[in-house]
C-alpha cells in the first residue's frame, strides 16, 4: 500500500471520527452541585423549570430587588461552550439596577437540563425559558424590553435568538463567523454538509440587519484571543460597519475578555439599555 493510499485512509478515518463525535469537540457540559444551587438561591437567584423536546430544563433569573412589576429591561444571557448559566451570577450582580433583570440560559445537557445541545435545542431552551419567566411572573414583556448577550458559543445562541425575535440590543463577545470556519481553523479540514451543528453567525446577523427595526449591535473581541481569531469578530462587524459597533479589547484573551471589556464600553452598553 503506497504512501498516498495510507494518507487517504488516515484522512478518511480522521474525518469519520470528527463527524461521529463532533458534538464532543463543540460542547463541554457540566452539572451543578447542590452547593452551587444553594449559593445561587442565597443571593436571590430564581430557578425556572420548563419542558422542551429534550425533556426537563431549567434556567435562572436574577434581579437586584424583588418586584411584582415587570422590569424595563431583561437581558437574556448565553455563556460559552464550557459555561453554565450560574457562572454568570457574579458578573450580573455588578449591575444592581432594579429596572433590569437577567435571564441566564443553560443549554440541554448543561446544569440541570436534560437532553443534548445543538443549534435547534439551544434556541428552543432560550425561547421556552423566556416564556416560563413571563408565565411564572405573569408579566408581559415587549420586544423593546428584551436584549441579548452572549460570549463565544453564547454569541451564536444570542444571534440566532435575535434573528427570530426582535430585541432592543445585542452584545456579543469573542464569537465566530460560522461553525464551519471554526472547524477549518481547528483541524484544517472542511466538513461541509457533514457538519451537523451548523451555527452561522453571518446568516443570523444578515437576518437581523434586514429587520424593520435594527437593534443596537456591539461586538467585543479580545486582541489576543487564542481560540476564536480576532479576524472573525472583525468580519462580522464588516457586514455593516455603520450599524455594528466593533470594539477590539487590547491584550485580552478568550477567557478574560468580558472583564477587560467592561471599561471599553461593555459596562455602559449593558447599563444603558433604554
Amino acid at each position: 500500500m503506497g504512501d498516498g493510499t495510507l494518507a487517504a485512509l488516515f484522512l478518511a478515518a480522521l474525518v469519520s471520527f470528527v463527524v461521529l463525535l463532533q458534538d464532543r469537540f463543540i460542547y463541554f457540559p457540566r452539572r451543578y452541585s447542590p452547593a452551587e444551587l444553594q449559593q445561587a438561591k442565597s443571593v436571590g437567584v430564581e430557578e425556572l423549570r420548563f419542558r422542551t423536546s429534550q425533556g426537563n430544563q431549567s434556567a435562572f433569573f436574577w434581579r437586584s430587588k424583588e418586584s411584582k412589576t415587570a422590569p424595563q429591561n431583561v437581558w437574556i444571557v448565553f455563556g460559552g461552550n464550557g459555561d453554565v448559566a450560574l457562572s454568570w451570577i457574579d458578573f450580573v450582580r455588578n449591575f444592581p439596577d432594579p429596572n433590569t433583570g437577567f435571564l441566564l440560559v443553560d443549554y440541554p445537557g448543561y446544569g440541570n437540563c436534560e437532553g443534548r445541545p445543538n443549534p435547534h435545542s439551544i434556541l428552543e431552551n432560550s425561547e421556552n425559558a423566556l416564556q416560563a419567566l413571563m408565565e411564572q411572573k405573569r408579566w408581559k414583556l415587549g420586544a423593546d424590553a428584551q436584549a441579548v448577550m452572549g460570549q463565544s458559543l453564547g454569541g451564536a445562541a444570542a444571534l440566532q435568538f435575535a434573528a427570530k425575535h426582535v430585541v432592543r440590543k445585542i452584545l456579543v463577545v469573542s464569537t465566530f463567523t460560522t461553525m464551519d470556519d471554526m472547524v477549518r481553523a481547528q483541524i484544517r479540514i472542511p466538513l461541509g454538509p457533514l457538519l451537523r451543528h451548523r451555527f452561522d453567525n453571518i446568516t443570523s446577523l444578515k437576518a437581523i440587519l434586514a429587520q424593520n427595526q435594527v437593534p443596537e449591535i456591539y461586538i467585543f473581541h479580545g486582541e489576543q484571543d487564542e481560540i476564536i481569531p480576532l479576524k472573525m469578530g472583525r468580519a462580522l462587524a464588516q457586514l455593516d460597519p455603520s450599524r455594528i459597533k466593533f470594539v477590539e479589547v487590547p491584550g485580552a484573551h478568550h477567557n478574560d475578555v468580558v472583564q477587560m471589556a467592561l471599561s471599553l464600553g461593555l459596562r455602559s452598553a449593558l447599563s444603558e439599555c433604554r
